[in-house]
C-alpha cells in the first residue's frame, strides 16, 4: 500500500504506537477486507491482512 493510498483511505483507525514499526492503523481495503499497518517516515507497511466474513444469523422461530 502506498502512503498516497493510506492517506486517501477514509476508513483507517488508529491502533497504537509501536517503538519498531511507528504508527499501528487498521484500514479497509475493500468490502470485507482489512489490513493491519505501519506508518513510519512516511514509509507504510503491511502486517496483516484478513478477510472477514459475513456472519449467518439463525432466527429461532
Amino acid at each position: 500500500m502506498s502512503y498516497q493510498a493510506f492517506k486517501n483511505n477514509s476508513s483507517k483507525e488508529f491502533l497504537g504506537f509501536c517503538e519498531q514499526e511507528g504508527f499501528i492503523y487498521s484500514v479497509q481495503l475493500d468490502e470485507g477486507r482489512f489490513a493491519v499497518v505501519a506508518l513510519n517516515n512516511g514509509q507504510v507497511t503491511m502486517l496483516i491482512q484478513f478477510t472477514v466474513q459475513p456472519s449467518i444469523v439463525r432466527m429461532e422461530v
